[in-house]
């Protein structure tokens, strides 16, 4: 594929993605809600959830001097330590669920992240989230799989591509970054 060829395709997908409004509104919020935000994905979607919880955790924030008023964002990829130990002893599938039962409270934001929509620990984390009483946003691609459903909030690209579909949902982490710091 040539230069020319993927830019046109990232602006194309750009053209289609679609999120719910809500979104800005409850991460907005959460801050004043006193709400901690995790965030997970897988492979490419883990490093996506990383680099949400770095910009919305420090980028995000007006004024970094500030000791209040910021946005608690925990990535539930980056625990290597954690995410092994869950894996070894339980199941790969259940590395962000268990997580969230330890870390997470009654009304926190769980932003979950699949291409697909489909990867068996995201949705167990998803299902798990509902069952706490969390908000779940869910990022995907393709068509949206079992996370789209299950999602409170959602935000799609429906492309079957998985190196357009992180662009995009990069794309999206860094909007998210500016809207909410301004």
């Amino acid at each position: 594929m040539e230069w020319n060829e993927y830019k046109t395709k990232i602006k194309k997908a750009l053209d289609i993605f679609n999120f719910d409004k809500e979104i800005l509104k409850i991460l907005k919020n959460s801050i004043k809600k006193n709400q901690k935000i995790f965030v997970a994905g897988n492979g490419g979607s883990a490093a996506t959830a990383n680099h949400y919880a770095c910009d919305l955790s420090k980028g995000a924030n007006k004024n970094w001097e500030k000791e209040k008023d910021r946005f608690k964002v925990i990535s539930l990829s980056s625990p290597i330590e954690y995410i092994t130990a869950i894996s070894n002893d339980l199941d790969y599938s259940e590395i962000f669920k268990q997580q969230l039962i330890n870390l997470a409270s009654p009304k926190d934001i769980c932003v979950l992240i699949s291409a697909s929509g489909n990867s068996p620990n995201i949705i167990k984390a998803a299902r798990c989230a509902k069952d706490l009483e969390m908000i779940v946003i869910g990022i995907t691609g393709f068509e949206g799989g079992k996370l789209k459903e299950l999602a409170d909030y959602s935000a799609h690209i429906p492309v079957k591509e998985y190196e357009i579909c992180e662009d995009i949902h990069s794309i999206f982490g860094h909007f998210l970054t500016s809207y909410l710091r301004e």
